[in-house]
C-alpha cells in the first residue's frame, strides 16, 4: 500500500485489498472486472492505482464514464493524488465538441446543425476560436501554440471541462481544440464511453491524442450499463414519422417532391399480414427503395445532399440526412443483428438491431489493460461474456461492502406482483395500499420505482400518500434537476428501474429512508427480446439468464442502491414482488446480505 498513490489519510475498509487488486491485475496486464458496492470508494482506489502503475510502466489512462456529469469526481481525485504526493502528472477532462462550443450561434443548434455549420465554418476558416486554438496557415499555428504554452503554464494537474471552456473564454480559443491538445500531454483523459467504443471516435481520438491502446490502460466506470449503451448507439431505425419529415424537407427546400410515407405505410402493412412485429430481410426494404427507379446509394447520396442544405438554411437536425445514415448501414452484415419491422399505433417503423455489444468492446482486449467497476455487475460472468472479455486474462473479483449491514434492513414482500398475467385493477389497488402504508411508516423521504411507466401510471392513482414527485416520460434535464430540487424538501420519488432517478444519481443528503422497488423490470417479450435470448442461448448456453432475468434483477439493485451512498445512511429496502424469492433471480439479487420475507 505504501507503493500506491492515494490523496485520503484514512483507507477505508476492504478498500486496501480493492487497491491492490485493480494494482497488480494492471501491472501484470490483466483484466479485471470489479463488484464493488457503494461506499468502498471506487474511483479514489482504481485512479490510484492506475496511476501507479501507469508511471512505472509508462502507461496512458483513460478514465470512462457513461455521463459527463460523473467526470468532476475523477478531476477531483487526480488532483488530490497529485498534491498529496508532489507528482508532475497532467489529466484532461474531454467531452464532444458541442459541449465545449463558445460560439453562442453554433452551440445553440441541436446535434446535426451544430456539426454541419461548425466543419464548414473550421473548413472554411472563419471560426475566429478554432483559428486562435489551432491556426490557420503557418503563421496562425505559430500564433496559436504560443497562446496554448501560456494556458499551459497555468493549468496545474487537472480541470474540469466547465473550468477549460472558461479558459478557452477567456482567450477567445476553442475549448475543444485544447482539450485534445492537452490529451498529448497528458497522463490521463477523462471522457465518456463513446470515445473509445464507436470505431470512427476511437480512431481519430487516438490519432489527435498520439496514444496506443497497448500502451493505455482503460477504466470503465458504471460498467454494468456498457453492453446496452453500445448495442442502442449500434442500432438504427427508420419510421413513417421521419418520412413525414423528410417530405416536409423537401417541400421546404422546393425539392423533387418524394413520397414516402405513405408507399412506406403500405409496404409495411403487406408484410405484416396483420402482424404487430416481424423480422425482415435486408433485401426486401432495399427492392421497396429500388421502387422509385433510384439506387439505394444514389438516394442516400441524393438525401445526405439535402438534409446538409436543410441543416445550412435551419439549423436543425435533418430526416433527410438521418434516413441517409440509416440507409449507409442498411445492408452491411454484422455478426448478430437483426431487422425488424412493425407496427404501433399507426405507424411503421423498420429497424436495424445490434445483439452483439462485443463487436465494439472487445477492443478492451487491445488495451494493456481493462478495469470494469460497478456496485452492481453480478454476475461477473455475464458480463466478461457478453463484453467478449479474454476469459484468460480476466479477473472477475467481487468485493463485500464497507457499511455494517445493519444499516439497511432489505424486505421482499410476498402476495404481490407484477407478472403480465396478474396486472389485473385489484391487484394493484392491493400494491396501493401496502406501498401507502410503507410510505406513512417512514421516518423521512421515500422512493418508489416501478418496472415501466405503464405500470407507474396504472398505480399512481391509487396511492393515496400526498406530496408524491413523479418522474414522467421523456422529462428534459431542467425538469429532472427542478423534480430533485422539489424532493430535497421532502416527499415521496416515484421513477422507473432503469431510469434516469434510479441510477447514476447520488441522494449524498440522507432524503431517502426507504426505497420501495415495485416489481421486476423486464424486457417486454417482442422479437428483440426473444432473438437476444436465442443469440446468448446459442452463444454461451445462457440466453434466459443474460438476456432477461439478469439485467431486469441489475435494474432493481441498482433502485434499491440509492438510499445508501455513505457510511452515515441507514435505509430499508422493499422489493415489492414475490418473484425476487424464485432461484433465478435469487442468485442476482443475494449478495450475502440478510433479507426478511414477508
Amino acid at each position: 500500500m505504501d507503493e500506491i498513490y492515494f490523496r485520503h489519510q484514512k483507507i477505508r475498509m476492504h478498500q486496501k485489498e480493492l487497491m491492490e487488486d485493480m494494482y497488480d491485475a494492471i501491472s501484470s496486464g490483466n483484466n479485471i472486472l470489479a463488484h464493488a458496492p457503494t461506499g468502498l470508494g471506487k474511483s479514489d482506489a482504481v485512479l490510484g492505482a492506475a496511476i501507479t502503475a501507469a508511471l512505472e510502466n509508462d502507461l496512458s489512462v483513460f478514465f470512462l464514464t457513461p455521463k459527463i456529469s460523473q467526470h468532476r469526481i475523477a478531476v477531483d481525485v487526480i488532483n488530490g493524488i497529485a498534491k498529496k504526493h508532489k507528482l508532475d502528472i497532467r489529466a484532461v477532462d474531454l467531452v464532444g465538441r458541442k459541449h465545449a462550443c463558445i460560439d453562442r450561434a453554433l452551440s445553440e443548434m441541436d446535434t446535426d446543425g451544430f456539426y454541419y455549420s461548425c466543419e464548414k465554418k473550421r473548413k472554411n476558416e472563419i471560426c475566429p476560436f478554432y483559428g486562435k486554438a489551432r491556426g490557420y496557415g503557418k503563421r496562425g499555428e505559430e500564433a496559436s501554440e504560443l497562446r496554448f504554452k501560456k494556458m499551459l503554464a497555468e493549468y496545474g494537474t487537472a480541470k474540469t471541462h466547465q473550468e477549460i471552456k472558461k479558459l478557452g473564454e477567456a482567450s477567445e480559443c476553442c475549448p475543444y481544440e485544447w482539450m485534445v491538445k492537452l490529451a498529448t500531454t497528458s497522463r490521463v483523459i477523462i471522457g465518456d464511453y463513446y470515445h473509445l467504443m464507436v470505431p470512427a471516435i476511437r480512431d481519430i481520438l487516438l490519432l489527435k491524442s498520439k496514444k496506443k491502446l497497448e500502451k493505455s490502460v482503460i477504466i470503465v466506470d458504471e460498467a454494468h450499463n456498457l453492453g446496452k449503451r453500445v448495442r442502442e448507439h449500434l442500432s438504427s431505425n427508420a419510421s413513417t414519422y421521419l418520412f413525414r419529415r423528410i417530405e416536409s424537407e423537401m417541400k421546404l427546400l422546393k425539392a423533387e417532391n418524394m413520397k414516402f410515407a405513405e408507399p412506406f405505410a403500405k409496404w409495411a402493412k403487406e408484410r405484416l399480414e396483420g402482424k404487430k412485429e416481424k423480422i425482415v430481410s435486408a433485401l426486401g426494404f432495399s427492392n421497396f427503395i429500388t421502387e422509385y427507379g433510384i439506387e439505394k446509394n444514389e438516394l442516400g447520396f441524393f438525401l445526405e445532399d439535402l438534409g446538409l442544405e436543410f441543416i445550412e438554411k435551419t439549423g436543425k437536425r435533418s430526416a433527410c440526412l438521418k434516413f441517409s445514415m440509416f440507409l449507409n448501414g442498411w445492408e452491411s452484415e454484422e455478426e448478430g443483428c437483426i431487422r425488424i419491422l412493425k407496427e404501433s399505433n399507426g405507424n411503421f417503423f423498420i429497424s436495424k438491431r445490434f445483439l452483439d455489444a462485443s463487436i465494439a468492446t472487445s477492443i478492451l482486449n487491445s488495451a494493456h489493460s481493462s478495469v470494469l467497476m460497478s456496485g452492481t455487475l453480478m454476475p461477473l460472468e455475464m458480463h466478461r461474456d457478453v463484453l467478449g472479455l479474454d476469459q484468460k486474462r480476466t479477473i472477475l473479483k467481487k468485493f463485500s461492502s464497507p457499511f455494517d449491514e445493519e444499516r439497511v434492513m432489505n424486505v421482499i414482500g410476498l402476495g404481490h406482483t407484477t407478472r403480465f398475467t396478474e396486472r389485473k385493477f385489484e391487484n394493484y389497488v392491493a400494491m396501493a395500499g401496502t406501498i401507502d402504508r410503507i410510505i406513512n411508516a417512514t421516518p423521512g423521504g421515500s422512493a418508489v420505482f416501478f418496472p415501466s411507466y405503464n405500470v407507474q401510471n396504472a398505480i399512481l392513482p391509487l396511492i393515496k400518500s400526498k406530496n408524491l414527485i413523479v418522474q414522467k416520460e421523456n422529462m428534459q434535464p431542467l425538469e429532472t434537476t427542478e423534480l430533485l430540487r422539489r424532493f430535497a424538501t421532502g416527499g415521496t420519488l416515484c421513477g422507473v428501474q432503469g431510469g434516469s432517478l434510479s441510477e447514476g444519481i447520488d441522494y449524498c443528503n440522507g432524503e431517502i429512508k426507504t426505497v420501495i422497488v415495485v416489481g421486476i423490470a423486464l424486457e417486454e417479450m417482442n422479437i428483440e427480446t426473444e432473438a437476444l435470448i436465442e443469440y446468448y442461448e446459442g452463444k454461451f448456453g445462457r440466453g434466459w439468464d443474460y438476456g432477461y432475468l439478469y439485467p431486469a434483477v441489475i435494474k432493481a439493485l441498482q433502485a434499491a442502491g440509492r438510499g445508501i451512498r455513505k457510511e452515515s445512511d441507514r435505509c430499508a429496502v422493499v422489493y415489492l414482488d414475490e418473484r425476487f424469492r424464485w432461484k433465478n433471480y435469487w442468485s442476482v439479487l443475494n449478495n450475502g446480505e440478510q433479507f426478511i420475507v414477508t
